[in-house]
């Protein structure tokens, strides 16, 4: 249901475009996760990501019902970098609305 709200909210807006971060990078950023220790119990990691691709997964079987395309952006580089950091000063963001900013930019530019 969050996603069709989220969905409906974008259509009202004018949205014709998502971007998603990719699945298969995510998959991928598991393992550095793991590397650098970021894990909260022995599953975080498995769960963070099924969550995270499923949610995707769903966005991605829906959009087109509210007329609108996916574009698959490369994560890295949204979280924990200089950019990042600058951005939620600049605007007053938290991390996570900073991220997704970030990613809708990397759209842009592809």
């Amino acid at each position: 249901m969050k996603v069709h709200e989220l969905l409906k909210y974008a259509y009202r807006h004018g949205v014709s475009t998502i971007a998603l971060e990719n699945p298969e990078v995510i998959g991928r950023l598991k393992l550095a996760w793991i590397r650098n220790g970021k894990r909260l119990h022995r599953d975080y990691n498995w769960k963070v990501t099924i969550f995270r691709n499923r949610v995707i997964k769903v966005v991605v079987m829906k959009a087109p019902i509210y007329g609108m395309k996916v574009k698959y952006v490369n994560p890295k580089g949204s979280t924990h970098s200089k950019e990042h950091d600058e951005i939620m000063r600049r605007y007053g963001l938290d991390k996570h609305t900073a991220s997704a900013y970030i990613i809708a930019l990397k759209s842009i530019e592809k």
